[in-house]
């Protein structure tokens, strides 16, 4: 089994490091530059609601974009751990940090997770663009790509949609080579999920996987629970599901939701997929994982490094989620440049790296033999 999965992971990564870095045309421009009028560009962001992988996210696309010039980075704030709002207030509030870029105070848009903010804020970006005082609008998750996606057909401010689990199964864009609009651009990775369940089984051979997420229209996008099921058929596991059957209304709900939820399943499967949603962050995930281990179960995180970092067992290392933040960082520099957000590439597969948890491998029992070990990019033992 574990020859297998070295196999696999050594196709993984001749198949993906055969992608460049950027995905992006050469001839493009990246180059900072000022408007025709001498003045900065104007950005704006927007978020269905907090969570902490657009943080990350965010903080790493900054600096990215200082690599290529459009920023200072030695302005940008030197904490991991703020949030995405609190590195646009610092950005903002700080004149000096880009002769280029200009990250308006007042257009930082949160719908914190209540449907009648994420009206809100749409109507006010466009009012906004009646103004015509942004230029760039960052747009984090799936609610916000959605909006995006779906605003009146004359808004035309370039919008670049970052870290969603699927942006065409989302409708956020036609398909996995085109947006649908003009001013839209976002990132898409069909295989992703089919490769991590793949790798996930290939390692563990389990016979039932668990998961837990809402049952609604981006519920079952964030699950990537249709790549999921594909698999399953092909591979001949089953797939215990819990379903919530609506949207949660709290942070509080979800968590207390996804803590039952995982405690009914714990007896019923032999690992476990840890999918992005509002149940799940640095804080209540170690929560979760204690059932989980006491009952021997391995876990793979769909989102990355830092649930590996903070308990789970497996994933595919994100690197400070460094490639796909230099991916966004080349594409904005090329929208700034002139370049329409639609002709822009929108695939972007990670790189095919391992990050392993030690410290879970003893609590649950599972020796990682030399091959694993040799695959991962990043170990944690603490």
């Amino acid at each position: 089994m574990f020859r297998k999965s070295l196999y696999l992971l050594s196709i993984f990564s001749i198949v993906l490091l055969s992608i460049p870095a950027s995905g992006l045309s050469k001839e493009l421009s990246t180059s900072p530059k000022t408007k025709d009028n001498g003045g900065k560009f104007r950005v704006a962001f927007i978020q269905g609601g907090s969570y902490f992988e657009y943080d990350q996210v965010f903080l790493a696309l900054l600096r990215e974009l200082g690599k290529i010039g459009w920023l200072d980075v030695t302005k940008l704030p030197k904490s991991n751990n703020q949030s995405a709002q609190q590195i646009f207030k610092a950005a903002s509030s700080t004149k000096d940090i880009s002769n280029y870029l200009e990250f308006v105070p007042d257009a930082f848009y949160d719908s914190a997770w209540k449907d009648d903010l994420r009206l809100a804020n749409k109507n006010r970006l466009i009012e906004r663009q009646k103004k015509k005082d942004i230029d760039l609008i960052l747009a984090f998750g799936t609610w916000a790509g959605q909006d995006m996606k779906n605003m009146p057909p004359g808004f035309d401010i370039p919008a670049v949609v970052m870290d969603v689990s699927d942006a065409l199964k989302a409708e956020i864009v036609d398909s996995n080579t085109d947006s649908g609009r003009d001013n839209l651009t976002a990132r898409v990775d069909p295989s992703r999920f089919l490769r991590q369940v793949t790798l996930f089984h290939e390692i563990f051979g389990f016979n039932k996987l668990g998961m837990a997420f809402e049952d609604t229209v981006e519920g079952r996008s964030y699950a990537a629970i249709e790549d999921v099921e594909t698999v399953a058929s092909e591979l001949g596991f089953t797939v215990e599901k819990e379903l919530h059957p609506g949207y949660m209304k709290s942070k509080e709900q979800s968590e207390a939701w996804m803590l039952d939820a995982i405690k009914r399943l714990a007896p019923k499967i032999d690992a476990f997929y840890i999918t992005g949603q509002l149940a799940i962050d640095q804080n209540s995930l170690p929560k979760y994982l204690e059932i989980l281990n006491a009952n021997d179960i391995p876990t793979f995180s769909q989102t990355g490094t830092s649930e590996v970092e903070n308990g789970a067992l497996l994933s595919i290392a994100t690197s400070g989620f460094k490639y796909v933040a230099e991916f966004h960082a080349r594409k904005i520099a090329q929208i700034l440049n002139g370049a329409k957000p639609r002709s822009l590439p929108l695939l972007f597969e990670d790189p095919s790296k391992i990050a392993i948890n030690l410290k879970t491998c003893m609590e649950i029992g599972f020796d990682p033999p030399v091959d694993i070990l040799g695959a991962a990019d990043e170990i944690f033992s603490e």
